[in-house]
């Protein structure tokens, strides 16, 4: 459903405003709702189309949670593309949020080239059961969406899902880290000229004393709150190394990426134990190429402060140690332009949504213009999340060096039998 565009101007509280609502809601002591909505991918929207345009779908939205919740919710912008919406009755509240999410879903915003879909992701909460004061009730709203987001977008989660979650796998990874049971899950990255493997990606997978194993982002949300990633980083690294130990005689030498998070580089003597077990195991591998390492550490833009500068200063130490760096996820966000001119990155990973949207020309050109800046920065640009060989075969002819996806292999457990810790 295309939605016109009335250009009204639909006069909303402040996040000031709305925290105060809550807070008087509170005092009455009667029960209420609150859901926060947060426009799916509307950086990549702002970036390639334009503020103008941005402007134009975030009105659209609002129009869309004025006439779904009507006049007895309080709507506001929470910040960037969130709304805010306090909800006086929680009675049929799945049955509502889920007519939002669909009226989003069927809207179409229209751009002078293009028809562009609008998607959501909603958190959910409700007072009393998932916060006694408005501090706790919204940090629990923003931690239901936070999971909306990270488990596949345009969907909604409970407050009292995600907590409950939190306590049963807060558990369960602890142990799991404690008995060695955080392994990697390895996926080839192939070279688009040769079709050869060239390098894996090592992924964090928590084995369970059954014998079943979760990805990741069935328990990365929890180590985030425990402040436990850092140990995984570590965990999978020492896995990587094993394995990159093992194979060597087997095979060709692979590059071996492994994602680390901000979490670790808030660690310094996380960071020395790390080069240190970097150092043993190269050492004790006869195929050390000099001070060039087979590893590369991934980051995100969300994993580096918004600071490049103290970025640099930290990642200086792993660059010195003969590791190399990976820009995961570009296209994400806003400043990666500036992380690529200040930070020493070897390779640039194209994040897999804005892959997945190759056929439209807007992004295709977008693509091509970042293929050519990493030419002249001497960057390796991979392609994330090829899953067709349509897909393939434009990035390819794009320029994109290296890909991986479910084309070539999906993520595979091993066990590292002939390993020994150095």
């Amino acid at each position: 459903m295309s939605m016109p565009d009335s250009g009204e101007s639909v006069s909303v509280p402040s996040r000031a405003a709305l925290q105060q609502t809550v807070a008087t809601r509170m005092a009455l002591g009667k029960r209420f709702a609150v859901v926060l909505c947060d426009i799916d991918r509307f950086r990549l929207i702002n970036y390639s189309l334009g503020r103008e345009f941005a402007d134009r779908v975030l009105r659209q939205v609002g129009h869309v949670l004025h006439d779904v919740l009507g006049t007895e919710a309080s709507i506001g912008r929470w910040g960037g593309p969130e709304f805010l919406c306090v909800i006086n009755e929680t009675k049929g509240l799945d049955t509502l949020v889920e007519k939002l999410r669909q009226r989003i879903e069927r809207l179409v915003v229209l751009s002078k080239t293009s028809r562009i879909r609008v998607t959501a992701s909603f958190g959910v909460a409700s007072f009393p059961e998932d916060g006694s004061g408005p501090t706790d009730l919204l940090n629990a709203v923003e931690a239901a969406l936070y999971h909306a987001k990270s488990s596949g977008r345009n969907r909604a989660v409970h407050a009292t899902v995600v907590q409950r979650r939190l306590l049963g796998m807060g558990a369960a990874l602890e142990a799991a880290l404690h008995e060695q049971r955080i392994v990697a899950a390895y996926q080839p990255v192939v070279d688009l000229q040769t079709g050869r493997m060239v390098a894996e990606e090592a992924l964090a997978r928590m084995v369970l004393p059954d014998g079943n194993i979760l990805a990741a982002d069935e328990f990365i949300e929890v180590s985030q709150h425990l402040q436990l990633t850092y140990k995984i980083d570590h965990s999978v690294i020492r896995t990587t190394l094993d394995r990159c130990l093992a194979t060597l005689k087997d095979r060709a030498p692979l590059v071996h990426f492994v994602n680390i998070s901000a979490d670790l580089l808030r660690h310094p003597e996380a960071i020395h134990d790390l080069l240190s077990l970097v150092k043993t195991y190269c050492e004790a591998c006869h195929g050390d190429n000099g001070n060039q390492r087979p590893l590369v550490l991934e980051l995100t833009e969300r994993e580096l402060f918004g600071n490049s500068r103290d970025a640099r200063e930290l990642l200086m130490s792993f660059v010195d140690a003969g590791l190399q760096l990976a820009l995961d996820d570009f296209g994400h966000g806003y400043s990666s332009f500036q992380y690529l001119a200040d930070l020493p990155f070897s390779y640039l990973k194209l994040e897999g949504n804005l892959i997945s949207r190759i056929r439209e020309p807007t992004v295709r050109a977008i693509i091509q213009g970042v293929q050519r800046i990493a030419e002249e920065l001497k960057l390796t640009t991979i392609a994330e999340g090829i899953e067709t060989p349509e897909v393939a075969a434009i990035i390819k002819d794009l320029g994109i060096d290296w890909a991986q996806g479910f084309l070539y292999g999906r993520a595979r457990e091993h066990t590292v039998l002939a390993a020994r810790q150095p």
